[in-house]
Order: C-alpha cells, then sequence, then structure tokens
C-alpha cells in the first residue's frame, strides 16, 4: 500500500489560504492604488510594503502563515511604519483599532488610549462620557467623581478651588444648572458664566419680559 501524499498547505487550508491572499491584495490596494478609498491614509501617507511580499504571496504567506481565526485580520503594531516583517500581524479588530492613529485618543495613568479602551476600566462610566470629562478637563484617573452629588463635587477655576454650591452663588447660578453644565461636559469656562444655553451647547438670547 502507497503511503498517502502530503496534501498542499493550499488545498488542506483552503479557506484559511483564501483570507490570507484577500487580506495580501487588500495590502497592495492600499499602499499601490490611488483611486482605493483607504489609499490616503496608507499609500498616500507614506506606507509602504517589504519588496519580498510585493509579487510574491509564497513568501509572505511563509512569514506570516495563515490568520489563526476568521476574526483575524492584517494589521500593523506600529501604525505609522510599513508593512515589513516584524511589524504586521494577524490581529483582532479591537486591538488594532486602537493602535490606528486617527481614533481619538485620551490620557489615562499617563499613556495615550482610546475612550473604548477606559471604559472598559473598572468603575469607569461609558464611552461618550469618558470622552466628555475629558474634553471638560477632568482627570480620568478619578472615575468615582462621574458619580458625586452636586455638593460633594469641587472645582478649580480663575486659581481657586471652592465646592459647586459655592461657585453657583458666587456666579448666580441655581446649583442643578451648574452641576448639570458640569457633568455634560462643558468646558469650565463656559459653564461658569450666566450665560444660558440650549440643549444643542449653543446660547440662548438674553431677553427680559417685561411688564405692559
Amino acid at each position: 500500500m502507497e503511503p498517502m501524499k502530503k496534501q498542499p498547505l493550499r488545498k488542506l487550508q483552503s479557506t484559511e489560504f483564501k483570507r490570507a491572499k484577500r487580506a495580501w491584495r487588500v495590502m497592495k490596494r492600499r499602499c499601490l492604488e490611488p483611486g482605493f478609498k483607504d489609499w490616503p491614509r496608507y499609500g498616500g501617507a507614506g506606507i509602504l510594503i517589504a519588496p519580498q511580499w510585493l509579487t510574491n504571496f509564497d513568501q509572505f504567506l511563509t512569514d506570516m502563515g495563515l490568520p489563526p481565526t476568521p476574526e483575524h485580520w492584517l494589521g500593523r503594531m506600529d501604525t505609522a511604519a510599513h508593512y515589513v516583517p516584524g511589524n504586521v500581524v494577524w490581529t483582532l479588530r479591537t486591538p488594532q483599532m486602537s493602535r490606528r492613529q486617527f481614533c481619538r485618543k485620551v490620557i489615562l495613568n499617563g499613556k495615550a488610549v482610546t475612550p473604548e479602551q477606559v471604559a472598559r476600566e473598572q468603575g469607569q462610566p461609558t464611552r461618550n462620557t469618558v470622552l466628555r470629562r475629558w474634553e471638560a478637563g477632568f482627570s480620568l484617573e478619578q472615575p468615582q467623581l462621574a458619580r458625586l452629588s452636586r455638593r460633594s463635587l469641587w472645582l478649580t477655576h480663575q486659581g481657586q478651588t471652592l465646592p459647586l454650591p459655592e461657585w453657583a452663588r458666587r456666579i448666580g447660578l441655581p446649583h442643578g444648572t451648574l452641576y448639570q453644565r458640569i457633568k455634560g461636559g462643558m468646558p469650565l469656562e463656559k459653564a461658569m458664566t450666566q450665560q444660558r444655553y440650549a440643549t444643542n451647547g449653543n446660547p440662548k438670547p438674553n431677553i427680559r419680559k417685561t411688564k405692559s
């Protein structure tokens, strides 16, 4: 009885093989075709492909192997660097999206991360709340501040740190109005004024009613 012949890799792993080849083709289109939708962020930004991968898919497959699962796609560890061995990996969507340069970043414990990453930390609020609080100038190292009442929240403005009710009294605003402005992410300089604002953040005209 003749021994069973070893089948080629591409026949044994046809689905994974096709997925790897599709990723290789997309990589080349991103970097080489100005008409491709992603070209401005890749080829248009100077991202290059390792010369040995440009025309040799077998070499690419030898270096990279097959994608481990259907959820893995081709990504780069350093998104500012090129498609070269050592920088290209089969990665999951979430880690790769967080590495991309065009993602919005905030600072948590001295490290630049995405709001989505912060929101996954224990005790942190939702992604949108994280982003609003960051844009309003709050430190993300103290997520408990998001749950403080208006009477226990202290604010620093123009070199002074006072409890929110005292700031509201000095400005001439109801406690609740100032609290909702701060909690909603309104910049502190804008929140600490008597100016009235609509729900979309635009100033309301100050119209005084006169007695007839």
